[in-house]
């Protein structure tokens, strides 16, 4: 009998997300994860909220350095998201996939993705077996040429236009 958490997972394998790679680097190093659990806040700040599970390696790296960037991936960018998901794989190897520069944050930032946020982490809350970052945008770019990676219903999708 499914328990309240796979129904709960299973429900929201239907809501539908952009998926994005955090990177972040400092003085506690860098990190690169994929997640989907990003949104926005408000326009005045530009801020985000970015949700990270609590046992992720990335965790207390983003809370050490207090900063990170949300690369969000256009839709030929999924080879670099499987990349970013594989938590067994060395974080350096991770970083072989695109192409990387470095934002004035300090932060990796992917090349060709759909937009990216480089942030600083205002306030980092504790919820369940999640951390909440609450996020100011410092630097964001975006391209009105590529649209983003979609994850839904346990598999990615393409986004496009219903006419």
């Amino acid at each position: 009998m499914p328990t309240e958490q796979d129904r709960f997972r299973a429900a929201m394998a239907q809501l539908g997300s952009a998926v994005c790679v955090l990177t972040t680097e400092g003085e506690a190093g860098k990190y690169g994860i994929t997640v989907s659990a990003v949104t926005s806040v408000s326009d005045d700040p530009p801020s985000l909220i970015v949700c990270v599970n609590r046992a992720s390696g990335a965790n207390p790296v983003i809370k050490a350095n207090g900063k990170l960037c949300v690369n969000v991936l256009s839709c030929d960018q999924e080879d670099i998201s499987g990349a970013f998901a594989m938590g067994s794989r060395p974080v350096a190897e991770r970083f072989e996939s695109g192409v990387w520069t470095v934002s004035d944050l300090g932060n990796p930032v992917l090349a060709e993705t759909a937009a990216s946020f480089d942030c600083e982490v205002d306030q980092a809350v504790e919820f369940g077996t999640h951390t909440v970052f609450l996020c100011r945008a410092i630097h964001i770019e975006h391209s009105d040429d590529r649209n983003c990676l979609i994850y839904h219903g346990r598999a990615y999708h393409r986004i496009r236009t219903l006419t």
